[in-house]
């Protein structure tokens, strides 16, 4: 028995150390996606990419800051993270779904997925939904009337990658369904992110960072190809904004709740010593005087 139990605890520190590699490495691949074009166009000022530019800024929101941060956030106790897990295993399948059709190189999403649920320290958590605490109703009302405005932006932007084909240079290089995909993952990022799961902190956050991010890149370049606009991008860094301070002041009440009920806890535990305190000196007073009474 003991022997068993000692090769499970070998082979599941074996599986962190593994996954713990393949989460570093994902890390460095997502940095470098996310800006091996953005370095060029926005920093070197690239005159080929200058029309490409919010699509560009797209791909390292997408990469960097949005899966980057998700793995970097899975770097340390993954397992106290599930929440973590499962939206970017989620992320990587509806990736490959969107992707697929129009280039095979979308099935590689469906090799990390694979990879990542093999090497996950905790399986049996990617496949569990437990209640977390009460769901957030700012972050779900929030991610609503996100979903509601950029519903049409998700339909169009699908409808030009399809009709593009072959003739359009966006389409061509997969913008079009990567805006779509972008905007798809981030509406569920703040569905899940309501949830308050292990690991929903770091999701709030990471959602009210893009968008922040993408509200100032739509500012700086309004009428490109694909951008949301100013009036979009004040929005989107409004909204932002609002993800992050609610995700702090949803954590804030938490801790606060976590400290009352200790404190509770802790005064009943006193109130429950001096009452056993109290009875046992009553049960020795009594005894001394029946004991008195005897002699």
């Amino acid at each position: 028995m003991n022997t068993m139990n000692e090769q499970r605890v070998g082979s599941n520190k074996s599986r962190a150390e593994a996954f713990a590699l393949f989460a570093g490495f994902l890390s460095v691949v997502l940095l470098i996606a996310g800006t091996f074009e953005f370095i060029p166009a926005w920093i070197l000022r690239d005159p080929a990419d200058d029309i490409h530019l919010w699509h560009i800024a797209e791909l390292t929101a997408l990469a960097t800051l949005l899966f980057g941060g998700v793995i970097f956030g899975l770097l340390r106790r993954p397992q106290e993270k599930p929440l973590l897990a499962q939206f970017f295993v989620l992320s990587m399948l509806i990736s490959a779904v969107a992707i697929t059709p129009f280039n095979m190189a979308g099935l590689v999403c469906l090799v990390i997925a694979g990879l990542f649920v093999a090497l996950y320290p905790d399986r049996r958590a990617l496949v569990s939904f437990p209640r977390g605490g009460r769901v957030s109703i700012p972050l779900v009302a929030l991610t609503a009337i996100y979903a509601i405005s950029q519903n049409t932006r998700i339909q169009q932007e699908i409808n030009w990658q399809i009709i593009g084909g072959t003739s359009d240079l966006h389409a061509l290089q997969l913008h079009w369904i990567g805006s779509a995909l972008l905007i798809t993952l981030l509406i569920l990022a703040g569905f899940m992110a309501a949830t308050k799961r292990p690991g929903w902190e770091r999701l709030g956050i990471i959602t009210g960072t893009v968008y922040i991010y993408l509200g100032a890149i739509a500012l700086i370049v309004p009428d490109y190809a694909g951008s949301w606009g100013e009036a979009s991008g004040l929005f989107a860094a409004f909204g932002g904004a609002l993800y992050i301070l609610i995700t702090l002041a949803e954590m804030e009440n938490m801790r606060k709740k976590v400290l009352a009920r200790a404190a509770e806890s802790a005064t009943t535990d006193e109130d429950q010593f001096a009452s056993e305190v109290e009875a046992e000196a009553v049960s020795s007073h009594e005894a001394m005087l029946m004991g008195a009474r005897e002699r």
